[in-house]
């Protein structure tokens, strides 16, 4: 029996340490005698059954717990602040609740290190979403529509601002935006694309069409450069017969970076 209550408490201890790191994670902010909070919260966990509570009252019993152990783990200027801390801790305790829960009852009675290495795969996999979705977000904060007008007709696409993006083309002395294949292809047809991934195209088929240097990390290269009429970004327009370059990486959720002078 002795054997079985530790184990219990290494299994709790854990996933609370993952409730309370999750929590900072998700709300990028920093806590505080995470272990310690933990420790308290397994005690906590193997007594409460002595007192033989009814399901209402130990549902009130344990919410109240949860507001106390988020004031020791974290602190509030405001309300809101803790309710947000509270709401996130909330749906981390189900996580990783519902994942013991799922791996005892698929498996059966597992091992100790076989339950804690599925919560710290969930808390990874969470990690790794919450990383992604943060990513995506500061994406799309810089992304603008753009509206380009080549040859009498307008394409619209995404654009992203990159504050690096100071390129200048030394031919016009004119700010440089890139571009994608799929937009590239969207300009000028599959024709073009695929003379230029054979390296047999005419740079003379394009409108001041010559190469300049794209400096990337570690190396340099040689990319196609020409002008297009106008290039609209938010409604306004930034350019009257604007120079962009080809990069043959496609982008994750735009089609084009501004040069940082567009924005």
């Amino acid at each position: 029996m002795e054997i079985v209550i530790e184990y219990v408490l290494i299994e709790n201890l854990f996933i609370d340490l993952m409730i309370f790191k999750t929590t900072a994670l998700v709300l990028k902010i920093k806590g505080r005698y995470f272990f310690l909070v933990s420790l308290f919260a397994s005690v906590f966990a193997l007594i409460l059954p002595i007192f033989h509570l009814g399901s209402v009252s130990s549902f009130f019993v344990k919410i109240l717990f949860g507001v106390l152990l988020v004031n020791l783990s974290f602190k509030f200027s405001t309300f809101r602040s803790f309710l947000k801390v509270f709401l996130v801790f909330i749906f981390s305790t189900f996580l990783y609740g519902g994942v013991a829960s799922f791996i005892t009852q698929t498996f059966g009675e597992v091992a100790v290190l076989v339950l804690l290495g599925g919560v710290t795969l969930s808390y990874f996999v969470t990690k790794y979403i919450v990383k992604f979705l943060s990513r995506r977000k500061q994406v799309q904060n810089f992304c603008y529509d753009v509206e380009l007008e080549v040859s009498g007709r307008r394409l619209n696409c995404k654009g992203f601002l990159d504050t690096g993006n100071l390129l200048t083309d030394p031919l016009t002395s004119r700010p440089v935006s890139i571009i994608g294949l799929k937009l590239f292809t969207q300009i000028f047809g599959e024709d073009s694309m695929l003379e230029l991934l054979t390296k047999k195209v005419d740079v003379s088929k394009f409108k001041l069409g010559h190469y300049i240097s794209l400096d990337t990390v570690g190396k340099s290269d040689k990319v196609l450069a020409f002008e297009i009429d106008k290039m609209f970004v938010e409604g306004r327009e930034v350019a009257d017969c604007p120079i962009l370059a080809l990069s043959f990486k496609d982008f994750p959720s735009y089609e084009m970076i501004l040069n940082s002078t567009f924005v």
